[in-house]
């Protein structure tokens, strides 16, 4: 790392810090903490940086006193982190494979970078996709939210899920400035038949038990209407036969 050095001087009678630098700073916001009564000469560095890392130096030159101070600035230390359960998917169905740094970071400069056994399934630099590299099978399939790579989020979203997008996915940031870079995610798919089989099941035995109540009820029925004809059989030969001891 390159060595930043950081002159301030302190003027007794106006109480001010001026601050002068080899390589000026480049889009970062400078503010001071205005507590010289106090001796607080701290620097705010703002919007930081990787390339802000190294180690800083605060000299203070008086009439009477000339003291400097160092300050080694690491800047990157955020891991990538997948998931450590599988992620579970339908065949048809769009899923979301989880990786994020944490503490978060923000990506949008570096590049990140999704593999499938070395297949490379989706590649982003300085927050855009560059895609001349994927895999013909991942192809208008994937996904990140660069909206949220802010926050370190890397995640990959995939649709129209198929069985051969089952495996082992690792998602990478090579330039992070950290000892773990990669993150990995195991997707497994479940095979549409199966779903289907399932709910075919299940329809047949409603259909069935349906088929079953139907067939009972005509039945019940078939068995009250013949009892009710034979009592009206019997009644009518009763009649008949008490007419003809009558004509007798």
């Amino acid at each position: 790392m390159d060595t930043i050095m950081t002159l301030c001087t302190c003027i007794e009678t106006e109480k001010t810090i001026l601050l002068s630098r080899r390589s000026p700073l480049k889009g970062e916001l400078l503010s001071f903490v205005r507590g010289l009564t106090k001796g607080n000469l701290s620097l705010k560095l703002s919007t930081v940086a990787l390339s802000d890392a190294g180690r800083y130096r605060c000299s203070i030159h008086t009439d009477k006193l000339q003291k400097s101070c160092y300050v080694n600035l690491t800047v990157g230390e955020s891991k990538v982190i997948g998931s450590h359960d599988p992620v579970t998917v339908r065949v048809g169905y769009d899923v979301i494979l989880p990786c994020h740094l944490e503490p978060p970071f923000d990506v949008r400069t570096l590049t990140v970078k999704w593999t499938r056994n070395k297949t490379v399934v989706h590649v982003s630099r300085h927050g855009k996709d560059y895609l001349n590299d994927q895999d013909e099978n991942f192809r208008n399939r994937t996904s990140l939210f660069h909206e949220e790579m802010t926050n370190g989020n890397i995640s990959l979203k995939l649709t129209k899920v198929t069985e051969l997008d089952a495996g082992s996915y690792t998602c990478n940031v090579p330039c992070l400035q950290s000892q773990v870079r990669r993150g990995f995610i195991n997707l497994t798919i479940e095979p549409a038949d199966q779903t289907e089989t399932k709910q075919s099941g299940g329809t047949d035995f409603s259909t069935g038990a349906i088929i079953g109540i139907v067939f009972s009820v005509i039945t019940v029925t078939a068995i009250v209407a013949l009892a009710v004809l034979m009592n009206c059989i019997k009644s009518s030969k009763s009649i008949i036969f008490s007419l003809s001891i009558f004509s007798i």
